[in-house]
């Protein structure tokens, strides 16, 4: 079994006076909802990451069906988001792929392209990650082996330096993509940047 866990519950610091940036409307849907639905259909189940009391966020994710997990340490960092999420897993999971939920526009069949190189190369590799022409990026796909490592994560690196770890192994499946990595939405200016169909520095 393949879990999705969207992270969901940093600050919006960068978005200012607009308030919670995954609550912001890109094409009249919630970014959280494009997030959410971009992974919804490619796992079997998906864990969703929020703050304590993220009442508004569940209800942008109305008819997605999620299991909630609320991680009252998120000004630990990006990390510790993975942790709480690899916490509140089943333990019937196999793998977990891990998306960040500022990214809206992630193409649902990448989704499923990196689920099923999982699937094709499950025991032999720890992970798989696309490479977009900028760089590696996410969503990425962990086997249940890299658990302990992802449970103590802390700070925003994420799992940066455990995936450049097992790329040094050759522990970690690379597939290649022929476009640009999702963009985040971490300003104004780069929500308004999507909805126009373009981009800025990140």
């Amino acid at each position: 079994m393949i879990a999705g866990l969207l992270l969901a519950a940093g600050r919006s610091r960068r978005f200012g006076a607009g308030g919670d940036k995954l609550l912001a409307l890109l094409r009249g849907r919630p970014v959280i909802r494009w997030s959410a639905e971009s992974i919804a259909g490619a796992v079997d189940v998906l864990y969703v990451v929020t703050p304590p009391g993220a009442h508004e966020l569940v209800r942008a994710l109305e008819d997605v069906e999620i299991v909630l997990v609320e991680h009252v340490g998120r000004d630990g960092g990006l990390g510790t988001s993975i942790g709480a999420g690899i916490a509140a897993l089943d333990d019937e999971v196999d793998a977990v792929l891990v998306a960040l939920a500022d990214q809206p526009l992630v193409d649902r069949a990448l989704v499923s392209t990196l689920c099923e190189a999982w699937r094709a190369r499950e025991g032999t590799v720890r992970a798989v990650a696309p490479v977009y022409r900028d760089g590696r990026g996410h969503p990425v796909v962990f086997s249940r082996s890299c658990f302990d490592e992802l449970s103590a994560l802390h700070g925003d690196s994420g799992a940066r330096a455990l995936l450049d770890a097992m790329a040094a192994s050759a522990e970690l499946l690379l597939v290649a993509v022929d476009a640009d990595a999702p963009r985040d939405v971490d300003t104004p200016e780069m929500l308004a940047a999507l909805e126009r169909g373009s981009s800025v520095a990140r």
